[in-house]
């Protein structure tokens, strides 16, 4: 049961409003107010403060319930939709604005308490995972300032223990001293989970091919912001055009926004460390970072004037920028996981933030992205390491048979049940179950599913004695699910008790620095496993993995090096046999054939039939009976091959 709320409802029908009222009366929440349009909503907001509000999407008067819901996040108070209409579109502009929940008309009293009680775990889990992290940073900015060392080593631990407070690519440190801008230059790139590249002088000398008093001439031009802000896509745009030093590290290192964060100091006039922040994404900051910042400000402010008075007192002599070149700290449970690129340092950052907790995980992203990898390492960082980690694919199980592999059965349940089978979410007890796949559930598996989350306990088929399970349910899907709840194929009330905490996987296409490094990784696997002495990969070889798009992700360009690895004549992969579509448009002028391997030419002729058959695999005119093949086995040579309703 959640504790008792206050609680607004924005509603336009008036008897759906007094009921909603008369459910939330009888579970202990107080009730601030109904509210029919969003002008009657902000008056209620404005005067009686609520905690909660339930909020339907198409209200009286112009502005709609989306509109409405700009303005809680600006007061973060947390929402939940109430509509009847869950067509793609309006799901998806609802998306955009971050609900804690969405409940479809009509409901039950059980889903919209359950709803209330996940939406209040989303906001108190939001809310003391950051002051948990704030409150870390403060230890780390005390053990820096105990700690003897140069200027930028601790700059570098002062930026890094900011890490996990604010995502940068990029961190330049600008130092004041009675309005006098410092000659020195320092700042980091991030390159891995825990690796920095110190960017001083020299290095902006190298990356940007100017000369040090043109940087230097750059600096003078641009002036210092001595407030928190923040600058977004075209807002980052246009200050880069009034701030020529931006401009130049927009250009030359590929960043999109930037967070300004002044640490003004009370030890000289007019003075201060100012602290920008850039990332490569467009988005990146928002109006919380600006109220973070104002938080931040006094712990840096004690941290960096104690650190500077330390330097006085000691006399030290400044030490050589070429000491500290950043560090490189392995952690464990990322293993399997092979880059660098900005999408997944940042992904990282998400994992080890959601790890530690029991929250539940959807992880999203097309087929061979790699789900399956981030939830081992979701589970090997987590506090249920050690207990068990059970898989169970939804896609390769027909639906007869998913919920005896899910709740287990009873012996004599059914035909066949010759002895009594333990389901996986009880094998998972005290550690995590991995839902893969879980777009491809039937309707009937989702609530039966959606029951056992929720209750945390099942009977098994055939059985009438609960059992109690304590599981933590990592989902994964290839599948958009808002697309699937608007065309009635998965439940809305499931959606959002997976999607506690979403972690979205980047096709290969958008981090091709990841590339090189991924063929490499399998270079060095495959040629230990086929024995052949292949070590190194073609210029050539390798622009066209990267002018390649990559359909299959990492799953294809595992098999496409294995395969390459197999066909070289030397230790070195002097071309990789791409798909024909593909071969042709990287090289026109090439005579030579392509041929296609019988896997390739088997996928295509399935989704052929799929295409025809509008994706009906069971049944008569279905898949299965135009090919020949039964249904199951026809689901299996599907994921074999990687074929997803996406495809067709």
């Amino acid at each position: 049961m959640a504790k008792p709320l206050k609680i607004l409802i924005v509603e336009d029908q008036f008897v759906e409003a007094n009921h909603l009222r008369l459910m939330l009366k009888k579970a202990g929440h107080s009730i601030t107010g109904m509210a029919r349009s969003v002008s009657d909503a902000k008056y209620y907001i404005a005067q009686e403060k609520p905690e909660l509000v339930l909020l339907d999407i198409f209200l009286l008067g112009k502005e709609t319930g989306i509109d409405l819901a700009e303005i809680l996040k600006e007061d973060n108070i947390p929402f939940i939709y109430l509509s009847a209409n869950s067509n793609e579109e309006v799901l998806n502009k609802a998306k955009l604005t971050h609900p804690y929940g969405f409940l479809v008309k009509p409901f039950r009293e059980k889903d919209l308490l359950i709803t209330i009680e996940i939406a209040e775990y989303h906001q108190e889990h939001g809310i003391e995972s950051s002051i948990r992290k704030e409150l870390l940073f403060q230890k780390q900015l005390k053990s820096i300032v105990k700690k003897n060392g140069t200027w930028d080593d601790r700059v570098l631990n002062i930026t890094t223990s900011l890490q996990s407070l604010i995502s940068f690519d990029l961190v330049m440190a600008v130092f004041y001293i009675d309005n006098t801008l410092s000659n020195d230059v320092l700042g980091y790139s991030r390159t891995g989970l825990h690796e920095y590249q110190k960017i001083g002088i020299e290095e902006l000398q190298n990356i940007t091919a100017l000369k040090e008093s043109e940087i230097n001439e750059l600096r003078n031009k641009s002036k210092v912001e001595t407030d928190a802000t923040f600058y977004n896509d075209q807002d980052f745009i246009k200050i880069c055009e009034k701030t020529p030093i931006k401009k130049m590290i927009a250009n030359s290192m590929n960043m999109k926004s930037n967070l300004m964060l002044p640490v003004p100091l009370s030890l000289h006039e007019n003075g201060g460390l100012y602290l920008s922040f850039f990332s490569r994404q467009a988005n990146n900051y928002n109006k919380n970072h600006l109220k973070l910042c104002e938080r931040l400000q006094e712990p840096l402010i004690y941290a960096i004037e104690n650190l500077i008075h330390a330097d006085k007192k000691l006399d030290q002599k400044k030490n050589s920028a070429n000491q500290t070149t950043g560090k490189n700290v392995k952690i464990s449970g990322f293993e399997s996981i092979v880059g660098k690129s900005p999408m997944l340092l940042k992904l990282f950052d998400h994992i080890i933030q959601v790890a530690p907790a029991d929250t539940t995980v959807l992880i999203t992203g097309e087929s061979g992205t790699g789900k399956e990898s981030i939830a081992n390492s979701i589970q090997q960082l987590s506090n249920r390491k050690n207990g068990p980690f059970v898989k169970i694919n939804c896609s390769a199980l027909p639906p007869s048979l998913i919920e005896s592999e899910l709740f287990g059965h009873e012996k004599g349940s059914f035909t066949g049940a010759t002895e009594k089978r333990i389901g996986k979410l009880e094998q998972a007890n005290d550690g995590t179950l991995f839902l893969d796949e879980i777009g491809d559930m039937p309707l009937e598996m989702q609530a039966k599913l959606l029951r056992a989350i929720q209750e945390k306990e099942i009977e098994r088929v055939g059985g009438n004695i609960p059992i109690k399970v304590n599981v933590r349910i990592i989902a994964a899907t290839n599948c958009n699910l808002e697309k699937e709840i608007a065309e009635g194929r998965f439940r809305l009330d499931l959606y959002y008790r997976l999607n506690v905490f979403p972690i979205q996987l980047p096709p290969l296409r958008e981090r091709k620095e990841d590339i090189g490094l991924l063929a490499r990784h399998f270079i060095a696997v495959y040629s230990s496993k086929t024995g052949k002495n292949v070590t190194e990969i073609s210029e050539s070889a390798l622009k066209s993995l990267l002018s390649y798009q990559w359909p299959g992700n990492i799953r294809e360009l595992e098999n496409l090096i294995e395969r390459s690895i197999l066909l070289a004549k030397t230790d070195t992969i002097e071309h990789i046999p791409l798909p024909a579509v593909d071969e042709i448009k990287i090289s026109n002028n090439s005579n030579e054939w392509y041929f296609k391997t019988i896997q390739e030419n088997e996928r295509e002729h399935i989704i052929n039939v799929l295409e025809k058959c509008n994706g009906r695999i069971r049944g008569a005119g279905g898949a299965s009976e135009i090919l020949g093949l039964p249904p199951t086995t026809l689901a299996s040579r599907m994921q074999k091959l990687g074929i997803k309703r996406s495809h067709f």
